[in-house]
């Protein structure tokens, strides 16, 4: 009987140990858009505010698995949710792997979406804004926040855990002011009522609307309205102080 209990003890207690550990760790997936995507300001997809997460997770022997593979450049609300409802694939550590497996394991899913849909109910075409009008943009963005409703509802019938959803910045700065200025108001209007529908869900909201102020250099390129590797990283801090106070502290 002796020898039983230490062969179970000797054989069980390893896989309770690793079952204990892999449960404190995180399986992240970044959906979303060109900024969930990490493109730079040239165009190009590298390190993105995701992976700057992903790094900090790791060094703190905290992370499972991340993937940003389900984000990509140019994506409206729309086409998220059609990648979820339509459960697009995605190759993930030589394993092909559907976005609602990658949610329904995730630990945490932090979002960016609705840039785009933004911009072209802005008229933003190329580096020109061809029609706006604020009385008409602040309805164009209450037509852009239920299609984000209807994808943190839709995301959060298969993750049952933490949802990060963050909010926009103003990146006409760099472009052209006095477009950024005349539109500051409805990016103000639309972080708004971002925090009010994280609320209405009991999600978390990062305000980065502020990181990217007037004059800001973390816009390098005043053709391309994506963030330096600086911008991205402040983008991934602000996110992090989330994570480490209301996510890790809580685990």
């Amino acid at each position: 009987m002796k020898k039983f209990i230490i062969m179970v003890l000797f054989v069980g207690l390893p896989i309770l140990i690793y079952l204990m550990t892999i449960d404190n760790k995180i399986y992240y997936v970044a959906l979303g858009d060109s900024l969930a995507a990490g493109q730079n300001s040239y165009g190009k997809i590298a390190y993105g505010y995701a992976d700057y997460i992903a790094d900090d997770l790791r060094t703190k022997n905290k992370l499972e698995l991340y993937t940003k593979d389900f984000a990509v450049s140019g994506h409206r609300t729309t086409d998220l949710i059609n990648d979820i409802n339509n459960n697009k694939k995605a190759l993930i550590n030589e394993e092909r792997i559907t976005i609602k497996q990658a949610l329904t394991k995730a630990d945490l899913v932090t979002i960016s979406i609705g840039a785009n849909d933004l911009f072209y109910k802005m008229g933003l075409t190329g580096f020109d804004i061809t029609y706006y009008n604020e009385t008409d943009l602040k309805k164009y963005v209450d037509e852009i926040i239920l299609d984000i409703e209807k994808l943190i509802v839709l995301t959060k019938k298969y993750c049952k855990e933490d949802i990060i959803l963050i909010g926009y910045y103003n990146p006409l700065w760099s472009m052209k002011k006095s477009y950024a200025a005349d539109l500051e108001a409805t990016f103000i209007y639309a972080n708004e009522k971002m925090l009010e529908i994280t609320k209405k869900h009991d999600i978390y909201y990062v305000d980065i609307h502020k990181t990217f102020n007037q004059g800001s250099d973390l816009l390098p390129n005043p053709l391309d309205i994506h963030p330096s590797s600086a911008g991205y990283v402040a983008i991934g801090k602000k996110i992090m102080d989330i994570i480490n106070t209301k996510i890790l502290n809580s685990n």
